[in-house]
């Protein structure tokens, strides 16, 4: 939608193709298909899937399937529709596969957005000795990724190291072009009624967020985050530093595990989703955020819009992570990367009892988030692209 706002602010008219299925929330937006005219020159088309509860599992890959089918009827039946360029996001697989194909007959051009290593990290979920087998009984989603690959006009990704693994798969395709481009969202702006509205909530929870005694992780509570991480700080904190708190926020098929984890940490505070207005306010009153992503090639390969809303607040970040995070603190020094035999893990405590030490990753964290995700700057490049196309 954001994006969407910068090319209407520009004259263009705009077409949000859309699944009906609300993926952040696993929740519908509406049943069956639904054409919303929200704005001048703006239209927005909803697509029926079946939906999901998990975000990994075969109804996913169901609901994706179906989208796919429901999505190729709608381009079939509404054959006036010809947009002169198109914006696509990857994945899913299945519905680019479908836009790709019905773009290439009609001499559209695209852009194609890479946000995951779709098909390679389904191979993440086998064990070992089954990886190889996997990939063969995946190799269709491998062919139907080189097809998409193959046939747009440009890609753009997250980072350096997504873009190089695109081009794995069109080394002989030099007509693409590639940029570098994270979504990232528009600053939060809180009224004062609204920032004390949220320091009441938390202090209806027994913290003065205003001391700043606290680190935080905001997200989904899934198998995408390691937290015994958090709980091995946790754990070293409770003797030396009591007063200090793990505020852990989100929803997921992991909060009954993750409740009996923390058990027995009194300085850990496991509670439920909160609104974005809530976690800004939590995360620019913290000493640091954490960012526990497992290391699998689309982590590594990333950086996730949490660390950069970390960023975007002034406030270092603490990972395990390896890959694009790592070599973000190496060169910015915005965070603290510490290893699984807890290397650096000094680092921590200097965060919590030198001022001139968190006051210089805070400054560096504001001036990394200008330089790489500047919100006019990124959606500015991509207009840019897209206008030229």
């Amino acid at each position: 939608m954001l994006l969407a706002d910068k090319l209407l602010a520009n004259g263009h008219k705009v077409t949000i193709i859309s699944s009906s299925f609300f993926h952040q929330r696993k929740t519908f937006r509406t049943k069956g298909s639904k054409s919303i005219f929200s704005k001048k020159n703006l239209t927005i088309q909803l697509i029926p899937s079946c939906g999901y509860k998990k975000h990994i599992g075969f109804k996913r890959l169901f609901d994706h399937i179906l989208l796919s089918i429901n999505l190729n009827k709608f381009l079939q039946n509404n054959t006036n529709f010809k947009p002169d360029k198109v914006f696509l996001g990857y994945p899913p697989i299945e519905t680019s596969f479908i836009v790709v194909r019905w773009a290439k007959k009609n001499n559209i051009p695209i852009i194609l957005d890479v946000k995951d290593n779709w098909p390679e990290n389904f191979i993440e979920l086998f064990p070992k000795y089954f990886k190889s087998s996997a990939r063969i009984i995946l190799l269709p989603y491998f062919m139907v990724t080189n097809y998409i690959f193959n046939n747009v006009n440009m890609i753009c990704s997250i980072t350096k190291s997504f873009i190089l693994w695109i081009k794995e798969y069109n080394q002989n395709n030099s007509e693409i072009e590639y940029f570098i481009a994270p979504l990232v969202r528009k600053k939060i702006i809180l009224s004062e009624k609204k920032i004390k509205r949220v320091l009441d909530h938390w202090f209806s929870k027994g913290i003065n967020i205003t001391q700043g005694k606290h680190f935080v992780f905001v997200g989904s509570l899934t198998k995408s985050f390691d937290f015994k991480f958090i709980y091995k700080i946790a754990s070293l904190f409770i003797t030396e530093y009591p007063s200090y708190r793990f505020i852990i926020c989100g929803t997921g098929d992991r909060y009954k595990e993750l409740n009996f984890l923390f058990r027995n940490l009194p300085n850990v505070l496991l509670t439920d989703e909160i609104d974005k207005y809530q976690a800004s306010v939590l995360i620019k009153n913290s000493i640091a955020t954490f960012a526990p992503y497992v290391c699998n090639l689309n982590y590594i390969n990333s950086i996730p819009n949490k660390v950069i809303e970390s960023l975007e607040s002034g406030i270092p970040f603490i990972t395990n992570t390896e890959g694009e995070l790592k070599r973000l603190i190496e060169n910015y020094e915005n965070g603290i990367y510490v290893d699984k035999n807890m290397k650096n893990f000094y680092k921590i405590k200097k965060l919590v009892e030198e001022k001139e030490y968190r006051e210089k990753l805070r400054i560096n964290s504001i001036k990394s988030y200008r330089e790489l995700f500047d919100f006019d700057k990124t959606y500015q490049e991509i207009i840019t692209n897209l206008e030229r196309i």
